[in-house]
């Protein structure tokens, strides 16, 4: 619901029109959880994953609105922990503590 809430920010979006049909379909349970969800969803936090190689991994992450006409968003997300951070170089084949280049792309 947190998605929906997010793509109805403008009344004349069809996600809004949808959200309006299925209120009126669905009845008072869809509107009363309609209304209890925060519009927009989260933008910052901390996500729990179970990884089947690596365990436990702890991604905080930050949802970005990028200005342009397809409201595109980009989502950063980086290890929120130490165990998480191995865990990721883990994942990506790289030691720890070594430098890694960065090439522009």
């Amino acid at each position: 619901m947190a998605s929906l809430h997010a793509e109805a920010r403008d009344p004349a979006d069809d996600a809004r029109t949808l959200a309006d049909r299925l209120a009126s379909a669905a009845g008072t349970e869809f509107t009363r959880r309609w209304d209890l969800q925060p519009a927009g969803g989260r933008r910052t936090g901390v996500m729990a994953l179970a990884h089947p190689e690596v365990g436990a991994l702890r991604l905080a992450f930050e949802t970005l609105d990028l200005a342009d006409p397809d409201r595109q968003r980009l989502v950063v997300y980086l290890a929120a922990d130490e165990a998480s951070s191995v865990g990721l170089d883990r994942l990506a084949g790289r030691q720890p503590g070594r430098l890694r280049s960065v090439a522009a792309g």
